[in-house]
Protein backbone atom coordinates (compact mmCIF):
# COMPACT_ATOMS: atom_id res chain seq x y z
CA UNK A 1 0.00 0.00 0.00
CA UNK A 2 1.49 3.63 -0.91
CA UNK A 3 2.09 6.10 1.95
CA UNK A 4 -1.17 8.06 0.88
CA UNK A 5 -3.74 5.16 -0.24
CA UNK A 6 -6.70 4.61 1.42
CA UNK A 7 -8.12 1.06 1.57
CA UNK A 8 -10.09 -0.05 -1.57
CA UNK A 9 -13.84 -1.33 0.05
CA UNK A 10 -14.90 -4.41 -1.39
CA UNK A 11 -18.39 -3.08 -1.89
CA UNK A 12 -17.36 -0.38 -4.29
CA UNK A 13 -15.50 -2.66 -6.50
CA UNK A 14 -18.11 -5.12 -6.36
CA UNK A 15 -20.92 -1.77 -7.30
CA UNK A 16 -18.45 -0.58 -9.91
CA UNK A 17 -17.72 -3.63 -11.96
CA UNK A 18 -22.02 -4.16 -11.69
CA UNK A 19 -21.92 -0.39 -13.22
CA UNK A 20 -19.12 -0.88 -15.73
CA UNK A 21 -20.79 -4.35 -17.21
CA UNK A 22 -24.36 -3.08 -16.92
CA UNK A 23 -24.99 -2.34 -20.81
CA UNK A 24 -22.88 -5.20 -22.06
CA UNK A 25 -24.62 -7.27 -20.07
CA UNK A 26 -27.98 -5.38 -21.42
CA UNK A 27 -26.87 -6.24 -24.76
CA UNK A 28 -25.98 -9.95 -24.40
CA UNK A 29 -29.16 -10.56 -22.63
CA UNK A 30 -31.01 -8.96 -24.97
CA UNK A 31 -29.46 -11.17 -27.79
CA UNK A 32 -30.06 -14.20 -26.36
CA UNK A 33 -33.63 -12.74 -26.27
CA UNK A 34 -33.32 -11.98 -29.95
CA UNK A 35 -32.17 -14.91 -30.92
CA UNK A 36 -34.57 -17.27 -28.64
CA UNK A 37 -37.29 -14.92 -29.91
CA UNK A 38 -36.43 -16.14 -33.50
CA UNK A 39 -35.92 -19.76 -33.18
CA UNK A 40 -39.60 -19.68 -31.81
CA UNK A 41 -41.05 -17.77 -34.75
CA UNK A 42 -41.67 -14.06 -33.65
CA UNK A 43 -41.02 -11.72 -36.33
CA UNK A 44 -38.72 -8.68 -35.69
CA UNK A 45 -41.54 -6.32 -35.40
CA UNK A 46 -42.78 -8.38 -32.85
CA UNK A 47 -39.71 -8.53 -31.13
CA UNK A 48 -39.33 -4.53 -31.06
CA UNK A 49 -42.48 -4.47 -29.74
CA UNK A 50 -41.62 -5.92 -26.75
CA UNK A 51 -37.93 -4.26 -26.81
CA UNK A 52 -39.72 -1.56 -23.70
CA UNK A 53 -40.87 -4.50 -21.55
CA UNK A 54 -37.31 -6.34 -21.46
CA UNK A 55 -35.53 -2.93 -20.80
CA UNK A 56 -38.04 -2.74 -17.87
CA UNK A 57 -37.48 -6.29 -16.44
CA UNK A 58 -33.57 -6.33 -17.54
CA UNK A 59 -32.96 -3.39 -15.66
CA UNK A 60 -35.06 -4.31 -12.13
CA UNK A 61 -33.50 -7.79 -12.53
CA UNK A 62 -30.22 -6.31 -12.89
CA UNK A 63 -30.30 -3.57 -9.94
CA UNK A 64 -31.69 -6.21 -7.93
CA UNK A 65 -28.53 -8.90 -8.71
CA UNK A 66 -26.41 -5.43 -8.19
CA UNK A 67 -27.38 -4.85 -4.70
CA UNK A 68 -27.66 -8.21 -3.61
CA UNK A 69 -23.87 -8.94 -4.47
CA UNK A 70 -23.17 -5.33 -2.84
CA UNK A 71 -24.62 -5.95 0.09
CA UNK A 72 -22.90 -9.58 0.27
CA UNK A 73 -19.83 -7.71 -0.39
CA UNK A 74 -20.50 -5.71 2.91
CA UNK A 75 -21.32 -8.48 4.68
CA UNK A 76 -18.61 -10.68 3.56
CA UNK A 77 -15.85 -7.73 4.18
CA UNK A 78 -15.84 -8.20 7.86
CA UNK A 79 -14.81 -11.35 8.54
CA UNK A 80 -12.64 -11.78 5.43
CA UNK A 81 -10.67 -9.04 6.89
CA UNK A 82 -10.16 -10.85 10.50
CA UNK A 83 -9.26 -13.89 8.79
CA UNK A 84 -6.32 -12.14 6.78
CA UNK A 85 -5.17 -10.39 10.01
CA UNK A 86 -5.17 -13.68 11.79
CA UNK A 87 -3.45 -15.49 8.73
CA UNK A 88 -0.61 -12.30 9.30
CA UNK A 89 -0.34 -12.60 13.04
CA UNK A 90 0.57 -16.55 12.22
CA UNK A 91 2.92 -15.82 9.30
CA UNK A 92 6.34 -15.14 11.34
CA UNK A 93 7.33 -13.01 7.84
CA UNK A 94 4.27 -11.17 7.73
CA UNK A 95 5.72 -8.05 9.93
CA UNK A 96 9.23 -8.04 7.86
CA UNK A 97 7.59 -7.92 4.57
CA UNK A 98 5.35 -5.09 5.90
CA UNK A 99 8.32 -3.25 7.70
CA UNK A 100 10.34 -3.94 3.93
CA UNK A 101 6.56 -2.67 2.33
CA UNK A 102 6.69 0.34 4.43
CA UNK A 103 9.80 1.78 4.09
CA UNK A 104 9.84 0.82 0.47
CA UNK A 105 6.53 2.87 -0.41
CA UNK A 106 7.61 5.54 2.08
CA UNK A 107 10.74 6.29 0.08
CA UNK A 108 9.30 5.98 -3.34
CA UNK A 109 6.58 8.52 -2.49
CA UNK A 110 8.20 10.92 -0.50
CA UNK A 111 10.57 11.35 -3.44
CA UNK A 112 8.03 11.67 -5.90
CA UNK A 113 5.66 14.47 -3.67
CA UNK A 114 8.02 15.68 -1.16
CA UNK A 115 10.37 19.18 -1.52
CA UNK A 116 14.23 18.57 -2.25
CA UNK A 117 14.88 19.26 1.82
CA UNK A 118 12.84 16.85 2.77
CA UNK A 119 13.93 14.32 -0.09
CA UNK A 120 17.35 14.77 1.16
CA UNK A 121 16.53 13.35 4.86
CA UNK A 122 14.18 10.64 3.50
CA UNK A 123 18.42 10.05 1.32
CA UNK A 124 19.78 9.95 4.63
CA UNK A 125 16.94 7.41 6.30
CA UNK A 126 17.63 4.82 3.15
CA UNK A 127 21.00 4.11 3.33
CA UNK A 128 20.85 3.34 7.48
CA UNK A 129 21.16 -0.28 8.04
CA UNK A 130 17.74 -1.55 8.43
CA UNK A 131 16.65 -4.83 10.87
CA UNK A 132 13.58 -5.16 9.98
CA UNK A 133 13.43 -8.45 11.77
CA UNK A 134 13.51 -6.49 15.43
CA UNK A 135 10.10 -5.07 16.36
CA UNK A 136 11.72 -1.53 16.86
CA UNK A 137 12.28 -0.92 13.13
CA UNK A 138 9.25 -2.39 12.26
CA UNK A 139 7.55 0.46 14.20
CA UNK A 140 9.90 3.30 12.62
CA UNK A 141 8.93 1.99 9.22
CA UNK A 142 5.54 2.37 10.46
CA UNK A 143 6.15 5.98 11.56
CA UNK A 144 8.03 6.88 8.44
CA UNK A 145 4.90 6.00 6.19
CA UNK A 146 2.79 7.92 8.18
CA UNK A 147 4.93 11.05 8.62
CA UNK A 148 5.48 10.75 4.50
CA UNK A 149 1.32 10.52 4.22
CA UNK A 150 0.35 13.66 6.03
CA UNK A 151 2.91 16.11 4.78
CA UNK A 152 1.92 14.92 1.44
CA UNK A 153 -1.20 15.23 2.19
CA UNK A 154 -0.81 18.67 3.81
CA UNK A 155 1.41 19.92 0.82
CA UNK A 156 -1.21 19.17 -1.53
CA UNK A 157 -4.08 21.25 0.59
CA UNK A 158 -1.57 23.91 1.50
CA UNK A 159 -0.85 27.84 0.09
CA UNK A 160 2.14 28.76 -1.46
CA UNK A 161 3.12 30.76 1.81
CA UNK A 162 2.68 27.33 3.94
CA UNK A 163 4.81 25.02 1.95
CA UNK A 164 7.89 26.21 3.32
CA UNK A 165 6.48 25.93 7.04
CA UNK A 166 4.97 22.30 6.30
CA UNK A 167 8.41 20.99 4.56
CA UNK A 168 10.35 22.27 8.01
CA UNK A 169 7.91 20.14 10.26
CA UNK A 170 8.34 17.15 7.77
CA UNK A 171 11.88 17.46 7.80
CA UNK A 172 12.55 17.62 11.56
CA UNK A 173 10.17 14.93 12.02
CA UNK A 174 12.14 12.60 9.56
CA UNK A 175 15.68 13.69 11.19
CA UNK A 176 14.09 12.38 14.72
CA UNK A 177 12.94 8.93 12.78
CA UNK A 178 16.78 9.44 11.44
CA UNK A 179 18.40 9.71 14.72
CA UNK A 180 16.33 6.83 16.40
CA UNK A 181 17.60 4.83 13.75
CA UNK A 182 20.77 5.62 14.40
CA UNK A 183 20.30 5.22 18.21
CA UNK A 184 19.16 1.46 17.54
CA UNK A 185 22.03 1.07 15.32
CA UNK A 186 24.91 2.52 18.22
CA UNK A 187 23.00 0.14 21.00
CA UNK A 188 22.65 -3.23 18.16
CA UNK A 189 26.32 -2.49 18.77
CA UNK A 190 27.39 -1.78 21.80
CA UNK A 191 25.37 -5.43 22.69
CA UNK A 192 27.13 -7.24 20.03
CA UNK A 193 30.64 -5.93 21.26
CA UNK A 194 29.34 -7.07 24.94
CA UNK A 195 28.42 -10.40 23.44
CA UNK A 196 32.17 -10.28 21.78
CA UNK A 197 33.83 -9.58 24.77
CA UNK A 198 31.81 -12.12 26.76
CA UNK A 199 32.51 -14.77 24.66
CA UNK A 200 36.18 -13.49 24.87
CA UNK A 201 36.73 -13.94 28.38
CA UNK A 202 35.19 -17.42 27.97
CA UNK A 203 37.56 -18.62 25.75
CA UNK A 204 40.68 -17.04 27.61
CA UNK A 205 39.11 -18.85 30.65
CA UNK A 206 38.67 -22.76 28.84
CA UNK A 207 42.41 -22.08 27.09
CA UNK A 208 45.14 -20.88 29.28
CA UNK A 209 47.81 -19.65 27.49
CA UNK A 210 51.05 -22.17 27.00
CA UNK A 211 53.93 -19.42 27.75
CA UNK A 212 52.28 -16.31 29.17
CA UNK A 213 49.29 -14.35 30.73
CA UNK A 214 50.22 -11.82 27.81
CA UNK A 215 48.65 -14.08 24.90
CA UNK A 216 45.23 -13.87 26.64
CA UNK A 217 42.65 -13.19 23.58
CA UNK A 218 40.70 -10.48 25.94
Amino acid sequence: MKAVDRPMLPWRVVGGAFLHFALSAYLLVGLGCCAAGLLSGLTFDELAAHALTYSAWFAIGYLGIALIGTVAAVMLDPPLRRRQRRRAERDPNAAIQQSYQNLADALAEGRAHLDPAAVLQLDVIAVQEWHHEQLAFQTISADLTKVVGASIAAMATASSERREDITAVTVAALARIADGIHNLQFERSRLDEGDLRTVARYIDGRYLPSNSAGDSVY
